[in-house]
């Protein structure tokens, strides 16, 4: 047990980095190749850390977990280490590059220097939500940004994390030369609406709204929506509205892939996630030949007048 009184917490930023498609690397060019190319990767999101007074918590395989004093440290030194590693030499035909996720807020240290709490854990979750080349972070960490870098934060959508009761709100940072940084307006202070739900399976298809019922998705004949794809489980998934917003839970033994219309993209297992935007609902870890999508559209409704 940590001794709180010898380990007072301290508010920081965490930060988890990983190499993207290691396992592909590994099997395509072989373990010396692949183990020079990650290792490489490794020390240069250590350098990019200590660099903005990050301290190297450990290194796990491809990953590196640091904290920085702010946010502001922690977002730029995400933003250097995806422009170092893309400048490395092409494996299997594309760039190198990273996935990192980092949030602000209280951690608890332990005696050998390791960090501990909520604000650990939200940021392992963000960074298994990033996609390659990702930066994500969160509303807390970008309240804490200065002016400068928080124009460089895009807001992305909200995820349900277990044992809040509140959304927590993404963004994403934009580092990448020549991308559209009218990013942040009013993403702040960004209120529920009301909102349509289109679902389309095949032929079929249904709306949902903030008074319809919870939509279940999978192969069980009694499922609002029936799908034929073995990879589904009989109870799949559900999506309920919570203020205005759909929630889609993950229920499956496999489970369950949401793509977004502009490269967003995640799967769940036993989770869930805000649906927003319009993409698709498949089921499994890969998209195969012949497999089944559910879409879905997901509309706001104007406000009323006043």
């Amino acid at each position: 047990m940590v001794d709180e009184a010898k380990y007072p917490t301290s508010y920081e930023s965490v930060m988890f980095a990983d190499v993207s498609r290691s396992t592909e690397i590994y099997e395509t060019v072989g373990d010396m190749v692949a183990f020079e190319a990650i290792a490489q990767c490794i020390a240069v999101m250590k350098s990019c850390a200590e660099a903005l007074e990050g301290r190297i918590v450990k290194t796990i395989g491809d990953e590196v977990m640091a904290v920085f004093p702010s946010a502001g440290y922690a977002m730029q030194a995400a933003i250097d280490m995806q422009m170092a590693v893309s400048e490395l030499p092409v494996l299997v035909g594309q760039p190198m590059s990273l996935r990192i996720g980092f949030h602000h807020g209280p951690v608890l240290p332990d005696e050998r220097g390791d960090v501990f709490g909520d604000t650990v854990n939200l940021a392992a979750r963000l960074t298994e939500l990033a996609s390659p080349g990702q930066v994500v972070t969160s509303k807390d960490a970008v309240e804490c940004l200065p002016a400068r870098l928080r124009q460089m934060a895009r807001y992305l959508y909200p995820i349900q994390v277990r044992g809040k009761r509140q959304p927590t709100e993404l963004f994403e940072a934009i580092w990448q030369q020549g991308a559209d940084l009218t990013v942040m307006g009013n993403d702040l202070t960004r209120l529920p609406c009301a909102s349509l739900l289109t679902l389309r399976y095949g032929e079929a298809g249904m709306d949902m709204s903030e008074t319809s019922s919870l939509v279940t998705i999978g192969r069980g004949a009694n499922m609002s929506i029936v799908v034929r794809d073995c990879r589904a489980s009989r109870v799949h998934a559900s999506i309920e509205c919570r203020g205005g917003k759909y929630v889609l839970r993950d229920c499956s033994s496999n489970g369950t892939r949401i793509t977004i219309d502009g490269g967003h993209e995640l799967i769940l297992r036993r989770d869930e996630v805000t649906l927003w935007g319009h993409g698709w609902i498949s089921f499994g870890p890969s998209d195969g030949e012949g497999a089944e999508r559910v879409e879905f559209s997901c509309t706001r409704l104007p406000r009323p007048p006043g």
